[in-house]
């Protein structure tokens, strides 16, 4: 893999590297972050094999293989896909397909290829926390967007992006913290129409490859279904 970015979700790149950042720069507006995210589209193909690991409540763990695709279909659009591989070969084949200044068009079940319905986005891939919804950023598409602070995460300074909508039921508002550095979202927060946080997602393992820092897991925390789920990237 040659290029510097590959857009997964939740996570806007998975290379963090430096440039200057000064403390005293100010808020950037809500609306220009989050578009900043998703206007970054891959340019390049890649593949990678990936394994999710759920653990219910009961503390059984189900481990399922996937691979993610990048395939760029222009320089302002590409189709993210997502593809698991069961043991009982019942797998799920989801297709995600982004372009510049555009919102998402989902796609399901890899022999018809179907629009997501709605009830699509809030399935879980392999029986995990993150849904159809999470992988395409959806909230970053939300009408209102606001920068609320500064602050660190995982010992990187971030902006704290406020994500929220008008809706009666489902995740009203999302907390990302966004690292200055990388543009990668670091951690987030999904909120309910209760004001309770629905799930929770964090960056959990970084690789150093080439001189650059590689995520290679991500958690999604399903509150109070008490479940978690582990995305392990297989990187070469």
């Amino acid at each position: 893999m040659t290029s510097r970015k590959f857009t997964l979700p939740l996570l806007g790149c998975i290379l963090l590297w430096s440039h200057p950042v000064r403390s005293a720069d100010p808020l950037p507006d809500g609306q220009e972050l989050a578009r900043s995210i998703r206007d970054d589209i891959p340019t390049e193909s890649a593949s990678l094999e990936a394994t999710m690991e759920v653990t219910l409540r009961d503390r059984k763990r189900i481990k399922t293989p996937l691979t993610i695709q990048t395939k760029p279909l222009g320089e302002a659009e590409c189709l993210m896909t997502y593809e698991t591989k069961p043991s009982d070969g019942n797998g799920e084949y989801w297709v995600v397909q982004r372009a510049l200044a555009k919102r998402n068009e989902y796609r399901v079940d890899k022999k018809a290829k179907r629009l997501a319905k709605r009830e699509d986005f809030e399935i879980g891939l392999a029986r995990s926390s993150f849904t159809l919804s999470d992988l395409g950023l959806e909230f970053l598409h939300w009408p209102d967007q606001k920068t609320l602070r500064k602050q660190r995460r995982k010992s990187r300074s971030c902006h704290v992006l406020e994500s929220s909508r008008s809706v009666s039921e489902g995740t009203l508002r999302v907390l990302s913290w966004v690292d200055i550095k990388s543009g990668g979202i670091l951690a987030a927060d999904f909120y309910s129409a209760d004001g309770k946080v629905r799930k929770r997602f964090s960056v959990k393992g970084l690789t150093k490859k080439d001189g650059q820092w590689q995520v290679d897991e991500m958690e999604m925390r399903d509150v109070a279904e008490r479940t978690r789920s582990r995305l392990r990237l297989h990187l070469k």
